[in-house]
């Protein structure tokens, strides 16, 4: 019998049972945010609070990757926008 890949599931203070998976999903976070909010605390409200930029908190890979126009980026049009603002300072 084959193992079943183990994925670990916290208990809340409310008796609510989550994956960091299910927190990163709800408030749109990275599941390495959601963990360690989960790792932090059992408080409900903290672990679900919104994810806020003014509280230290950066953007997700896939986010910072459409505004810098990376290799994974599809939307050429955004990263020529932003070669354009850069050359422009420049002058």
């Amino acid at each position: 019998m084959k193992n079943k890949h183990l994925i670990k599931t916290y208990t809340l203070s409310d008796g609510q049972k989550v994956t960091c998976r299910q927190v990163a999903d709800e408030i749109q976070i990275s599941e390495s945010a959601a963990r360690n909010r989960l790792n932090r605390s059992d408080d409900p409200e903290k672990i679900f609070a919104p994810y806020l930029r003014s509280n230290g908190g950066q953007l997700r890979k896939q986010d910072r990757d459409k505004l810098k126009g990376t290799k994974k980026n599809d939307d050429v049009k955004t990263y020529e926008e932003y070669l354009l603002k850069k050359v422009l300072k420049t002058i």
